[in-house]
């Protein structure tokens, strides 16, 4: 009796040694898989503030000033006039297209006009 007792706690034992083998090579991969995230964060972080900082230098006035007027035969910029900043309600309005029944509707009138019929 002592024997099959004995066999059956070293099979249990090996079960849940295999078990939490199988835990750990799991979390382990796991963290590897966090710390290659974490990797790839910071990398876009540092491109992000690269990116940042070439916009910063792009956008400096002395810059586009110095384009504006080497690139001005070619842009023909202007200043602004007073008169050319409006409100929204002053905009003209966009003019809505037909609904798609209309559009058919509408070209089959034409077609028939012209003498042809879909």
């Amino acid at each position: 009796m002592l024997k099959t007792l004995d066999v059956l706690l070293v099979a249990i034992v090996l079960v849940v040694a295999t078990w939490t083998f199988g835990q750990k090579y799991q979390a382990e991969s796991l963290e590897h898989e966090v710390m290659l995230l974490d990797r790839k964060i910071a990398q876009e972080r540092e491109t992000m503030q690269l990116l940042e900082a070439d916009w910063s230098l792009l956008n400096q006035p002395f810059r586009l000033e110095a384009l504006a007027r080497n690139f001005d035969a070619v842009l023909q910029l202007k200043p602004v006039e007073p008169q050319q900043i409006v409100e929204p309600n002053q905009l003209p309005a966009v003019p809505v297209p037909p609904a798609p029944e209309e559009a058919a509707h509408s070209s089959k009138i034409a077609s028939a006009s012209q003498g042809r019929i879909r």
